[in-house]
């Protein structure tokens, strides 16, 4: 797996001889048990990349690193339904390799002076643990969920009351039967409400989420703590009894698209509302880049589609649409930059800015597929407006 502080170590370095090499690796499912037409793919793509390399092209100096990829490529194998992630620099020593949840679009091979981040920014905008309660009237198990992935923590049973088949008179004894039951399975959720409110508060968790029948969750929902409550991210229909952790993954995970997705709707409808109003919203790649220079920026939401060219300065790190030769700011030489998403993930990473990754809204698109949300406005300062 992949850390926030690890995906900054990433956007922070650059390497000098343009030799920084990225690789993804997107497991698809295999016709039969050998993989042999993923491998196959995979060896034309790294075998396409040091053809370049051996003809003096631009992968010349991580020949290196691509032959070593070429020889783990036999070995993939599916990668145990895994991404997998390589960011390598052997001139200057520099070898990382992770495995991330596949959900990636495609195999991808880049050189250039930084790694090429943009794969992974669905990782890096969303990336919770969340703890995961399974519960009916007789079990309850609590499973940790990370980045694609459930491991069982601990589980325990609810000893039910036993009793004689006989009603008793006029039914007395059977409401009495109900009412001690009802009772014991209160009790029972309690104790799972106090476990779980304990484990999650020392347990580094971000998010609460249960898995259950459906006529448990009222049973469930009615013991909450308002602690619980507070983090809960929502419940979906699972039996508790039997359920895989695979289960259980998809049942969170569809629970985390619906929170993202509501969450990217009113994000766009923020940014776009505050821009129209002339308040605390950038639209566009221009309004974006004096929003990272000045510091105001909050959250970035950079497009599926967003790609534009243009220069950075290496000497004063200010970037620029457009191909220009001189930084307009110190007056050095500028470095061409071919497609400006990563360098601005960089800033993004390295300044602690929320980054979320949209796809397919058409306002967001016709706003130029990057945009962000801004703690305050530079220009709308006293200090400044008086000395404008």
């Amino acid at each position: 797996m992949i850390t926030r502080d690890e995906i900054k170590e990433l956007a922070e370095y650059e390497s000098p001889q343009q030799c920084a090499l990225t690789f993804y690796y997107q497991p698809s499912v295999p016709k039969d048990q050998s993989h042999r037409e993923e491998a196959i793919t995979l060896k034309d793509l790294v075998r396409e990349a040091l053809h370049d390399a051996e003809k003096g092209g631009r992968n010349e100096c991580a020949r290196a690193d691509l032959h070593r990829i070429l020889d783990m490529a036999d070995n993939m194998h599916g990668n145990g339904g895994k991404a997998k992630a390589i960011f390598a620099d052997s001139a200057n020593g520099f070898w990382r390799e992770f495995d991330i949840p596949p959900r990636l679009e495609s195999h991808k091979i880049v050189v250039s002076r930084k790694f090429h981040l943009k794969p992974l920014v669905p990782l890096v905008e969303s990336n919770p643990r969340v703890a995961v309660c399974l519960a009916d009237r007789t079990k309850a198990r609590l499973i940790d969920y990370h980045m694609g992935e459930g491991r069982e923590m601990l589980d325990f049973f609810n000893e039910l009351p036993r009793h004689g088949e006989s009603e008793g008179w006029a039914g007395y004894d059977a409401g009495h039967i109900q009412r001690a039951a009802a009772e014991n399975t209160k009790q029972h959720y309690k104790r799972m409400n106090d476990i779980l409110m304990k484990m999650y508060e020392r347990g580094g968790w971000d998010a609460i989420a249960f898995g259950c029948r459906d006529e448990s969750w009222p049973e469930i929902q009615d013991v909450l703590h308002t602690y619980v409550t507070q983090n809960l991210l929502g419940h979906f229909r699972i039996d508790p009894k039997v359920a895989s952790l695979d289960a259980v993954v998809e049942g969170v995970e569809r629970l985390l698209k619906e929170r993202e997705s509501a969450r990217r709707d009113e994000l766009i409808r923020q940014v776009i509302g505050e821009a129209h109003r002339n308040g605390n919203g950038a639209l566009g790649l221009r309004r974006v880049l004096r929003s990272l220079e000045t510091g105001e920026m909050q959250t970035l939401l950079l497009g599926h589609k967003f790609s534009a060219s243009g220069s950075q300065c290496p000497n004063c790190g200010h970037i620029e649409m457009g191909h220009n030769e001189k930084c307009s700011l110190c007056g050095n030489d500028a470095r061409q930059i071919s497609d400006l998403a990563d360098v601005l993930i960089s800033e993004a990473v390295r300044n602690g800015i929320d980054i979320v990754y949209i796809r397919g809204d058409e306002e967001f698109e016709n706003a130029g597929h990057i945009a962000g949300l801004l703690r305050f406005r530079a220009d709308q300062n006293t200090p400044m407006k008086l000395a404008g």
